[in-house]
């Protein structure tokens, strides 16, 4: 006869705080009646009792199950300080390599980097797992590579006349209601785009016609309303 497993039974954090203040509250002494009594086993409780300052100080929400710190402790502890200087150096257009993460290690983290690669088999190998580490640590905080654009004007002095061309906007047409504002923006599309390449018999020339060499362009006209409604859908204009 197979029996029944227990269901496991799940306590929210409201849920310890309220048992343990009932149990003070009712000035009871056998610990054991007490768990019998409110339907909680007595590890469990023997557990809460161990860790009622813990329970009692959390400010973790009241309907979560733990009391948080949950999980594998990060492997680089400076974490934050690593990712406000990519930040920074990105902020002032600059580039940001793996490279540039090693020195900044290497000249504010020194003794961590030291022990980091003496744990490892060599130093060779100690490097390079330090590589794909800060690799995984830019794409957990949504760095990717990209191919670098110029740009004549920093991106302080962007933000600035962004800001300024936004308040002058909406202090003219204050007036009018963001139901009546739209912002277009225009792009261009390319369809049957010819191939880079083709086949041509050595010695010959490997010339094409004009029709052939361009790709097909078309203008299309992107609208949105300024209130961010999107029941109305304002439709995509194409022009050829």
């Amino acid at each position: 006869m197979v029996t029944a497993k227990r269901q496991q039974q799940r306590y929210t954090n409201r849920d310890r705080k309220a048992l343990l203040a009932r149990f003070h509250a009712s000035g009871c002494v056998n610990e054991k009646q007490f768990s019998r009594e409110n339907n909680v086993k007595y590890q469990t409780w023997q557990g809460w009792r161990k860790k009622e300052q813990q329970i009692t100080s959390s400010k973790r929400h009241s309907r979560k199950a733990t009391l948080g710190g949950q999980g594998r402790k990060p492997m680089i502890p400076f974490a934050a300080d690593l990712l406000y200087y990519m930040r920074e150096r990105r902020s002032n257009n600059k580039y940001v390599g793996v490279f540039h993460l090693m020195q900044w290690i290497r000249r504010h983290k020194n003794d961590w980097l030291v022990a980091y690669i003496a744990a490892k088999k060599s130093e060779e190998v100690g490097f390079e797992s330090l590589r794909c580490l800060l690799l995984r640590f830019c794409a957990r905080n949504r760095f990717t590579h990209r191919k670098p654009c110029v740009s004549k004007l920093s991106q302080v002095v962007l933000d600035s006349v962004w800001l300024g061309y936004a308040a002058h906007f909406h202090t003219k047409y204050a007036d009018y209601p963001n139901s009546t504002i739209l912002n277009a923006e225009v792009t261009g599309l390319y369809f049957d785009m010819p191939p880079g390449s083709t086949l041509a018999e050595i010695g010959q020339p490997s010339k094409v016609d004009k029709v052939q060499k361009h790709s097909e362009r078309v203008t299309a006209l992107l609208t949105i309303r300024a209130d961010g409604m999107t029941s109305t859908k304002l439709s995509l204009t194409l022009c050829m």
